[in-house]
């Protein structure tokens, strides 16, 4: 009989209870020894009867091993049931379990512990899923919280009826109440009289389940008024309507910037319409964004037909390398530039200007435009040039004059230098020039000096330099001479061109000159006030010979030669 009740509870523990059963034998060492465990047990673990008589050291890694040890080890101490919940890896992937582990003894000694194992996955994911969205909750609340306190803009709770309930600390900022000293007023003690309808408008508005925005001047405590861009919104809570949220951004420095700005660009059209000078903006790409309407008195143009072009689209051809390195360069260096170039105008012809760019950037010092105010320069640039030539050229003949002469001179022995190539010099004067001025007065004596720079000029050579020195002294360079032929056949030239009569006045009369040469080495290394010295002696030769005629000196031969 005994045996088949042992039968009968052997069954019942191997497969009619539903939780999982294990039968722990403690040993005189303590060790801890499975000696059954059920079918359930064997389903939802990789355990089989293989680990019948196995310590638990035997069947599982160090720390599981210490794990079931110190629970196990808790029963034996404390002589009681122990409960404890853990997860372990099933087939089915993670499980979690309730396990109450009861000492049986035998003599007082603890001969066996059985562990009843609960599966208590459901619960546990049941109680992560709770505890997840608990935390979501504060997690949002915290974000909504965190929204509300540190917005920088003004947010105000008010109630159905208008009146404020709560407001974050931005408040402060834009009312210049504190939050705590506006609660329990009515919202329209803060804004002006005239908008009373509107606000009253606006939270019938909001009861009905729209959000309304609208900018306005409200009340601020120490300055008045400030204007604001103010947002409502309906706060829902289980679909009822409970209050009004309103969002207050602060727009006054905005306000007022664009006013500024207005003003500006008002002043800035009056400017530009009735300005002399070319206005342009020109944008990173180099293209016209803006001209001013002077384009169309200046260069006779229509504005419009500018926009969109490259600023150097009618620059002059010689000018654009220069005008687009400047152009980069201010961009580059932050600093304005100034250059003088020449561009078409309505007729197709060029005109001098001079301009000045600034280049504009924006707060992340990216370049955005470069304003440019250009001025017509032509008239001062044709002044320029006839101050040069006055400085260079005799105001009598229109000839060069010494100055001209001499950096001329000082060029050609310069590039001379280590060549075969030769220069002449030939200093002239008139015979009884100062008999004809005195005589005849300064006026003919100024028309003989005309004619004879007019005589001169027609029958010397293209590359050939004439000028005047002052009075009746005139000097030649020739800058090419490849024997002495040259030279001579240019002063015989001069002397019989001088020899035709001379009709100065009503009665014509005869004029002679003379002329001293010198003649440079083969290289020309003689220096040009070497030259001018020995022209001046062989001038001086000539008129001591008895004039209307020419002496040379060769510094190649080094000797006089008629």
């Amino acid at each position: 009989m005994k045996s088949a009740e042992s039968l009968l509870l052997n069954n019942v523990l191997a497969n009619g209870i539903r939780e999982m059963v294990f039968v722990i034998k403690v040993d005189e060492l303590e060790n801890f020894r499975y000696e059954f465990l059920n079918k359930a047990a064997k389903e939802r673990t990789a355990l089989t009867d293989d680990v019948i008589g196995r310590t638990f050291h035997e069947v599982y890694p160090k720390k599981t091993t210490a794990h079931l040890t110190e629970k196990y080890k808790k029963v034996l101490d404390t002589r009681d049931i122990v409960t404890y919940e853990d997860h372990y890896e099933s087939p089915a992937g993670i499980k979690y379990s309730e396990t109450t582990l009861t000492p049986l003894y035998e003599s007082g000694l603890c001969t066996h512990i059985v562990a009843l194992v609960k599966d208590i996955t459901a619960r546990k994911l049941n109680e992560f899923r709770v505890e997840k969205t608990t935390n979501e909750l504060k997690r949002n609340k915290q974000k909504y919280r965190s929204l509300y306190d540190y917005n920088l803009d003004a947010i105000l709770s008010l109630d159905l009826n208008g009146n404020i309930v709560s407001g974050n600390n931005a408040v402060h900022s834009v009312f210049g109440y504190k939050a705590e000293d506006l609660k329990r007023k009515r919202f329209t003690d803060l804004v002006q009289e005239d908008d009373l309808n509107v606000i009253n408008a606006i939270f019938e508005s909001i009861k009905s389940g729209k959000a309304e925005q609208r900018q306005m001047r409200v009340c601020h405590k120490p300055s008045g008024f400030k204007e604001v861009i103010m947002k409502f919104t309906p706060i829902v809570i289980e679909e009822t309507i409970t209050g009004i949220f309103g969002i207050f951004k602060d727009i006054n420095e905005q306000v007022i910037l664009g006013k500024k700005y207005q003003e500006s660009e008002g002043h800035f059209r009056i400017i530009a319409d009735h300005s002399n000078d070319l206005i342009t903006m020109i944008n990173e790409n180099g293209n016209i964004d803006y001209v001013s309407p002077s384009y169309k008195d200046i260069l006779d143009n229509d504005p419009d037909e500018y926009i969109g072009r490259h600023f150097l689209h009618n620059v002059h051809l010689d000018d654009t390398e220069n005008l687009m390195d400047s152009f980069i360069q201010s961009v580059v260096s932050h600093t304005t530039w100034k250059e003088q170039f020449r561009q078409k105008n309505g007729s197709g012809s060029y005109s001098w200007f001079e301009l000045r760019g600034t280049p504009v950037y924006n707060d992340w010092n990216q370049f955005t435009h470069m304003v440019v105010l250009t001025r017509n320069i032509t008239l001062r640039k044709d002044y320029e040039k006839k101050l040069q030539h006055m400085a260079f050229h005799d105001s009598l003949t229109g000839l060069p004059n010494r100055r001209y002469f001499m950096e001329q001179l000082r060029i050609q022995l310069e590039e001379k230098k280590g060549t075969k190539q030769r220069i002449a010099i030939i200093m002239m004067d008139l015979d009884q020039f100062k008999t004809i001025n005195d005589q005849m007065g300064h006026d003919v004596g100024d028309q003989v000096i005309q004619e004879f720079g007019s005589r001169i000029s027609s029958v010397i050579r293209q590359n050939d330099l004439l000028a005047r020195l002052g009075g009746d002294e005139f000097i030649l360079m020739l800058p090419d001479v490849s024997k002495l032929e040259d030279v001579t056949n240019v002063a015989e030239r001069i002397l019989s061109k001088l020899n035709d009569m001379w009709c100065v006045t009503d009665a014509g009369f005869n004029i002679t000159a003379s002329l001293g040469i010198a003649v440079s080495s083969a290289n020309s290394a003689e220096g040009s006030d070497l030259l001018l010295r020995y022209a001046d002696k062989q001038l001086y030769k000539a008129k001591q010979s008895g004039k209307n005629n020419y002496q040379m000196y060769d510094f190649m031969r080094a000797e006089s030669a008629q």
